[in-house]
C-alpha cells in the first residue's frame, strides 16, 4: 500500500471546536504579520491561511446570528412542529367557517383558535430557538386554560397528540428539553475542514523552510508557529458544586 505525504497525514493538529480553529489561526496569522519581511515562498501560504480563517469567521458570525443552515436532525423537527400547528390551525378555522347557531361547537373551536393563533402563524418563521419558545407559551396556554379538553371534545386529539409529538421532538433536537452532543452547522464544519487543511499545510511549508545551515530559517520557523508550540485550550468553566453559586467574573457586563 502506497504511503501518503498529504499534510492531513504529516502533521498533527491539536483537537479543536471551529471557534477554537479560527482562535489558531488568528494567532497564527498575528505571528506571521509581526514579521517585517516574510519570505515569498511562506506570503502565499499566509494568504491562503488568512482566506480560510475569514471564510471560517463569517460561518461562525451566521451561526451566532441564528442565520445559515440548521443541522438536519433540528431542521426536519422544525418541519414537523410547522406542519403539526399548521394542522391544528387549519382545522380549527375550518370549524369557525360554520354558522354558530347552528354549530355551537364553532364558538369552541374560534376561543382556541383566538387564544393560540390570534397573531398568525408567524412565528413558525422565526430563528429554530424563538421558535420553540413561542411555540412553548401556545403549549402553556394549552395547559393553562384546559384547552386540550376544548380541543378532544371537538373530535381534534390526533392533532393535539401529534403537536404534543412534535413540540417535544422539536426541544430535544434544540437541545433545550434533553441535552445532546453539541454539533456544528453544516457550513461552520465545512468551513473548519477547509480551515484544517489550509493550516496543515501553512504548518508544513513553514517546517519545510527549515534549513540546518541557516539558523534565521530556524528561529523564523520557531516564531511563526509559537502559537501552535504553545497551543493550550482554554479550560471549561468549573461546575459550581450543589448550593454554592457560580462565581461571577469582573469582567462580566
Amino acid at each position: 500500500m502506497a504511503r501518503s505525504f498529504s499534510p492531513a497525514k504529516l502533521v498533527a493538529l491539536p483537537r479543536m471546536t471551529a471557534l477554537s480553529t479560527a482562535r489558531l489561526m488568528a494567532e497564527l496569522l498575528e505571528a506571521a504579520a509581526r514579521e517585517k519581511m516574510l519570505p515569498a515562498s511562506l506570503a502565499a501560504d499566509r494568504n491562503d491561511l488568512g482566506e480560510a480563517h475569514e471564510a471560517l469567521q463569517v460561518e461562525l458570525g451566521k451561526r451566532t446570528a441564528g442565520e445559515g443552515d440548521m443541522p438536519p436532525v433540528v431542521r426536519s423537527a422544525d418541519r414537523i412542529e410547522d406542519n403539526a400547528f399548521g394542522a391544528l390551525s387549519d382545522w380549527l378555522l375550518s370549524f369557525k367557517r360554520l354558522p354558530p347557531e347552528r354549530h355551537p361547537e364553532a364558538a369552541d373551536a374560534e376561543l382556541v383558535y383566538e387564544a393560540l393563533f390570534g397573531q398568525g402563524l408567524g412565528f413558525l418563521t422565526l430563528r429554530a430557538a424563538d421558535e420553540w419558545q413561542e411555540a412553548e407559551i401556545r403549549m402553556r396556554i394549552i395547559k393553562d386554560k384546559a384547552l386540550g379538553a376544548v380541543i378532544e371534545k371537538l373530535g381534534g386529539k390526533p392533532f393535539l397528540d401529534e403537536l404534543t409529538l412534535a413540540h417535544e421532538a422539536y426541544g430535544e433536537a434544540l437541545g433545550i428539553t434533553k441535552a445532546r452532543p453539541v454539533s456544528e452547522l453544516p457550513g461552520v464544519g465545512k468551513a473548519q475542514a477547509t480551515a484544517l487543511d489550509v493550516l496543515r499545510s501553512y504548518v508544513l511549508r513553514v517546517a519545510a523552510y527549515v534549513r540546518e545551515s541557516e539558523p534565521a530559517t530556524a528561529a523564523l520557523a520557531e516564531r511563526l508557529l509559537a502559537p501552535l508550540a504553545q497551543w493550550k485550550e482554554r479550560p471549561r468553566k468549573r461546575a459550581a458544586p450543589a448550593g454554592e453559586a457560580a462565581p461571577v467574573s469582573a469582567t462580566n457586563g
